[in-house]
This record gives C-alpha cells, sequence and structure tokens, in this order.
C-alpha cells in the first residue's frame, strides 16, 4: 500500500457522505450466541429460514470475510415526520422506513463511495483494485448473516432497546444500517451504554404482545413480520390480529417505535432519497393493480421486497374489515 488512512479520516468522508453515524469494531465474535440458539430453539423466527442458516458465520463475523479485522459499522436516519392526514387514513398504512426509496439501495451505494474513497487513500483507483495489495472491502447492507446491530452497539453507534432495535440517544431508532467488513487494522471504538433503564413502553404497546421479553421478539406474532416476511396468511382466528390497530398495517409497523421516548425528538432525515412517496397503500388501488403495474408504481421501494400474493391477500382483508 503506497498510502495511510485513520479511523478519523473514514468517519470525516463517512459524515460528508452523508451518514448520521459511523464507528468501527472488531471482527471477534459476538457477545450474545446464546441469545441467539434460544431464539432458535424457540422458533421465533417463523418462516425466516435463513436465520437458521450459517450460524457460525453470524456469530463469528471473521469467518464471513475470512483475514477481517475490522467492521466499519454505519446508519442513516430515515425518521419522517407524518403527513398531515396520516392519522385519518382509512387505508392501509406503511412502515416509516418504507415510505421513500429501497434503503438497500440508498446504503449501499454510500457504502461503495467510502469504500471507494478507502481504496483511493491507500492508493488504488477504486474499492475492486486489488493488484497493488490493496484492503479488502466487502460492502453489506442486510443481505449477509452478519449480526449488524450487535457489531454496530460494540462500535458505539448505539444499544440494543428492548424493543430488539438498535436505539441511538440522538436518532433514536429510526435507523437503518450497513457496514464494510475490512482487513484494514483500524481503530475501534467503545460501547455506548444501555439506557433504557426501566421503561418498558415499547413493549406494552406491541397490540400482539410479540415483545415476549425486553429484546427477545416472537416474528411469529410480529406485525411487521407477518405482513413482510410470512408468507402464510394472518391468524385471524385471534382476537388481538383483529384489532383495528392492527388490521390497518399493510407493510411492517411502527407501533413499538412510535412509544419509544428516544423516539420524540428526533430530527428529519437529511437523505432526500428517504422523502414520503408512499406513507399508505389504498387496499381498492393494490387489488385492481396487475403485478406489472404494482412494480412499476412501487420502483425502488421497499414495498417490492413483500409477496406480492401475501400483499394482495392482506389488501383484501383490510377491505373487508373497513367496509364491516
Amino acid at each position: 500500500m503506497s498510502g495511510s488512512i485513520t479511523s478519523d479520516q473514514i468517519k470525516a468522508f463517512a459524515f460528508r457522505l452523508g451518514f448520521d453515524l459511523v464507528g468501527v469494531t472488531s471482527t471477534d465474535p459476538i457477545a450474545h450466541s446464546d441469545h441467539l440458539h434460544n431464539y432458535l430453539r424457540n422458533n421465533y423466527q417463523g418462516e425466516m429460514n435463513y436465520l437458521a442458516r450459517n450460524i457460525d458465520k453470524r456469530i463469528h463475523p471473521a469467518q464471513l470475510v475470512p483475514s477481517a479485522c475490522s467492521v466499519i459499522c454505519t446508519a442513516l436516519n430515515y425518521y419522517q415526520t407524518n403527513p398531515n392526514n396520516y392519522s385519518r387514513l382509512t387505508s392501509g398504512k406503511i412502515a416509516r422506513y418504507a415510505w421513500g426509496t429501497d434503503y438497500h439501495l440508498v446504503v449501499k451505494k454510500k457504502l461503495k463511495q467510502l469504500a471507494d474513497f478507502i481504496s483511493t487513500q491507500l492508493g488504488g483507483s477504486d474499492c475492486t483494485d486489488h493488484r497493488n495489495h490493496l484492503p479488502l472491502l466487502r460492502c453489506f447492507v442486510d443481505t449477509v448473516p452478519l449480526a449488524e446491530k450487535e457489531l454496530a452497539a460494540r462500535a458505539g453507534l448505539g444499544w440494543i432497546g428492548k424493543n430488539n432495535l438498535l436505539i441511538n440517544q440522538q436518532f433514536g431508532s429510526w435507523l437503518v444500517l450497513g457496514e464494510i467488513v475490512t482487513d484494514l487494522p483500524l481503530d475501534h471504538d467503545q460501547p455506548a451504554a444501555d439506557q433504557c433503564g426501566d421503561c418498558s413502553r415499547c413493549l406494552d404497546a406491541c397490540p400482539t404482545q410479540a415483545l415476549v421479553e425486553p429484546r427477545t421478539l416472537d416474528a411469529r406474532l410480529c406485525v411487521s413480520y407477518l405482513t413482510i416476511e410470512a408468507k402464510s396468511s394472518l391468524p385471524n382466528n385471534k382476537e388481538k390480529f383483529q384489532n383495528p390497530q392492527v388490521a390497518q398495517w399493510i407493510f411492517g409497523c411502527d407501533l413499538c417505535q412510535n412509544t419509544c421516548p428516544f423516539n420524540q425528538n428526533t430530527p428529519p432525515t437529511k437523505e432526500p432519497e428517504f422523502q414520503p412517496r408512499h406513507y399508505s397503500l389504498k387496499p381498492e388501488q393494490l387489488l385492481k393493480m396487475s403485478h406489472p403495474e404494482f412494480e412499476k408504481h412501487f420502483a425502488n421501494s421497499p414495498l417490492l421486497h413483500a409477496d406480492w400474493n401475501h400483499l394482495r391477500q392482506l389488501a383484501k382483508q383490510l377491505v373487508s374489515s373497513l367496509t364491516e
């Protein structure tokens, strides 16, 4: 390598790219592997079978990227204020993270720019140029077996709250994460202190009791899981899923986040791609769409991650509940 770079230089450029939080941690094994094993033993993952695969890599980040010794953890604030008519919706609600452009696309683009900067500083042209033994720089956004929340907490970006999400004192839990795993021996940050204390608002706010205990989510009861990940029908035979507070959610759910004290003063996102385009979805509109029309209307939206048939089933159930 013909140049050098420090953690501070990496952070400074990451902030210039628009990241709200940046920290660095090691590729040491995660501390709470027993929690993961218990989670899977209780089948809390539901139909998310991928969580049971590559367990060793999930626990040992260095196995995911051999020779790596550092993880650059980043976070983007996606919070936007409610549109004026949001509280009066008679259509399907969409989780706040999905109101704008798919965060996978936004974060991955910034990570690649950050990786290119690092590579250039070390004498290369971009992050794919390894002719001069440049460092390994692998960019990930929620698509590999990486315990990103624990790594982000270890890098000082926040702590894992009782709602099972990363919480930062300034931005709350309205954050999407991304990582660069590298073999650069960077300075590592200290973890942030847990500040949830005795608060249990998120547990109390979940209408389906999916948060079975602090930091333990039974996905099979989670409205967000049931509207995005699950391919089977909603359990309508259970009274709590017929609750209007639950029924209006057609993609994701923000109920446990809405009540968190650290989420009450989050500044609006500075990322233009996260500005609201889709904060609600009229079920009648969805039912009239063909699949190609849906894909065109919601191009580059997280809604394209939903199963088309399952989404239409949710829309039918919502139409039925609104007309009763």
